[in-house]
């Protein structure tokens, strides 16, 4: 029944590798996000 509390290698090894995509993927997006937000507030 608690068969989903905890994750085989494989999973948290695909999860790990999820969130380093997603963190590469934000890291862009997100410094793009700020600088358009500043140089709206600066101008």
């Amino acid at each position: 029944m608690s068969n989903h509390a905890w994750m085989t290698p494989e999973e948290a090894a695909r999860i790990k590798q999820r969130n380093k995509v997603i963190l590469y993927v934000s890291l862009p997006i997100g410094t793009v996000l700020l600088t358009a937000l500043l140089t709206m507030l600066l101008h």
